[in-house]
């Protein structure tokens, strides 16, 4: 077995290639969909597995999995330890490379290969050969923070759980592309002028409703991946129980509704950069910047959520001099050679 070799493109590149990318990976999971035991997924427990910016996007379609009824959890792996029982029917593992050890690791504890499945973009990987069942997206090519991937993952997780709970969604997942290519030019100045702001902040802070929690997380990890910036993710309700205290040197990132914009106007009274992405329609705080996304299922709309996280990572990296593409610390261990 070998390692493929993976071209990586500038992550603005990646941007822009997002809704190519989804229009193409929605009529292919239509098909692969059509392929799978759907009844037995349905009817069983379900541990999604992944790390970093594929844990990230788990976030929402757990989310609402949980929320019509179903057994649906997610690990990033290093929280299951050689020894666990088994936690549910299904594992789900999700990873770029497919050799992240942790994900391969968590997928191990499935002992059935009939009840293993990957989501991999690079073919011939550890965890693809581990399972029986698998979704290649066959080498996209993406940026090093994998905002192709990403998007085309989004698709692909959203549109099983969709199958899952009952049906696709098809008006949501069909429009999404074109919803994406008009988001990017409407919400870039708005993010540019909350960005400015950001210069000598010390820390940004994302929160989100629970079903929006996944463009939470990968808005943090973008940024302390990219521009190199201080930030961390929060669900609102954690939130709200002593992390708000630390309003001060900050900058918030609100993703939600009704309940987002009552805490985006309780944080503007600090006098914070505020940036809210919300579908709520009344009265927003002054002073805040404001992306409006109207009322759609969350999965779909994480993909919307999650380029507006993607725009302020590019602004900010150019406001603070940063090279987005370049890491810092060597990732010495992240990886399986085979």
């Amino acid at each position: 077995m070998h390692q493929h070799q993976e071209i990586l493109i500038p992550f603005q590149e990646g941007i822009d290639a997002q809704a190519s990318a989804v229009e193409v990976t929605y009529k292919k999971t239509l098909r692969w969909l059509a392929s799978l035991n759907i009844s037995s997924l349905q009817t069983s427990r379900l541990m999604f597995a992944g790390i970093g910016a594929s844990y990230a996007v788990l976030a929402t379609p757990v989310y609402r999995l949980r929320e019509e009824g179903h057994h649906a959890f997610r690990t990033h792996g290093d929280d299951m330890p050689i020894g666990s029982p088994l936690l549910a029917d299904w594992y789900i593992g999700v990873s770029q490379s497919g050799r992240s050890p942790e994900v391969v690791q968590a997928v191990q504890h499935q002992r059935d290969p009939y009840y293993r499945l990957s989501i991999v973009n690079q073919p011939d990987s550890p965890l693809e050969r581990l399972c029986k069942t698998s979704y290649c997206f066959d080498g996209l090519i993406d940026s090093g923070m994998s905002s192709v991937v990403v998007a085309a993952t989004t698709v692909v997780l959203g549109m099983l759980s969709d199958l899952v709970v009952g049906s696709i969604n098809m008006p949501a997942w069909d429009g999404l592309a074109q919803q994406l290519r008009e988001l990017q030019p409407r919400a870039q100045p708005i993010v540019s002028r909350f960005a400015s702001q950001l210069r000598n902040v010390g820390c940004v802070d994302f929160t989100a409703r629970a079903s929006s929690l996944s463009a939470a997380e990968q808005g943090a990890l973008l940024l302390r991946e990219g521009p190199k910036v201080p930030a961390m993710a929060s669900s609102t309700r954690n939130y709200l129980h002593g992390m708000t205290d630390s309003v001060g040197n900050t900058a918030h990132v609100i993703i939600g509704g009704e309940r987002e914009v009552l805490l985006a106007k309780q944080l503007r009274a600090f006098h914070v950069p505020v940036l809210l992405v919300t579908d709520f329609k009344g009265e927003y705080p002054t002073g805040a910047d404001v992306i409006y996304i109207p009322s759609m299922p969350a999965c779909p709309r994480s993909l919307l959520e999650i380029l507006v996280m993607e725009i302020l990572a590019v602004e900010l990296a150019s406001i603070r001099g940063a090279d987005i593409n370049a890491g810092i610390m060597a990732r010495i261990d992240t990886k399986m050679t085979d």
